[in-house]
């Protein structure tokens, strides 16, 4: 029997949603840059999510499941700020009692496209760290029954029975990057040992 479950029962009702893109609304003004990047954003939704995701926070709250999964991508291009207003925005949810597992996608870690929009300028901002990742969405990981120390990978228990493997398949650089994120991933050895 597994321990410290999210609940303790046998057919919970879980949610799953991935890739979000949240680009937080402070850092842009809908102005000539931004409307030009969102042109190019291969049909994202990036300029009304703030919104969005506050309606389904709320339908999320009303149905009550045990979790929220978010499987990678929560961020439009890596700002820390745009953790920080995810963060901020699924808050409700612990509230409510109902917890949020996240894991990181190739979009959220030190990615090098990480700007803020004004006029036709747009600036380099805060990327996210592993760090930070792990302090902005600290509630998830402490809900984890392990954590792979080399990566952002961990497991939650979410009853008796079903254990869920959040794992960090992403490449990223270990420091603040000037580049395109990485789009392609794998487990590597330490990982590997941390699953069996």
């Amino acid at each position: 029997m597994l321990i410290k479950a999210i609940t303790d029962s046998e057919r919970p009702d879980f949610w799953l949603i991935s890739d979000p893109h949240l680009i937080a609304d402070d850092l842009h003004d809908f102005g000539a840059r931004f409307k030009k990047m969102w042109q190019t954003s291969a049909g994202k939704d990036i300029a009304y999510q703030d919104l969005a995701l506050r309606a389904f926070v709320r339908k999320v709250v009303r149905a009550n499941p045990a979790a929220l999964i978010i499987t990678g991508d929560l961020t439009f291009n890596g700002a820390k700020r745009s953790a920080e207003r995810l963060g901020e925005i699924f808050a409700p949810l612990k509230e409510a009692g109902i917890a949020l597992l996240v894991i990181p996608g190739n979009h959220d870690i030190y990615d090098g496209w990480a700007r803020s929009f004004s006029g036709s300028e747009e600036r380099r901002v805060a990327q996210i760290s592993p760090a930070d990742w792990k302090e902005i969405f600290s509630a998830s990981y402490d809900l984890a029954a392990s954590q792979e120390p080399g990566s952002l990978s961990y497991s939650v228990n979410l009853n008796p029975h079903w254990r869920l493997l959040l794992l960090d398949s992403n490449l990223y650089s270990s420091q603040f990057s000037y580049t395109h994120p990485m789009t392609s991933g794998g487990i590597d050895d330490g990982e590997r040992r941390w699953l069996s």
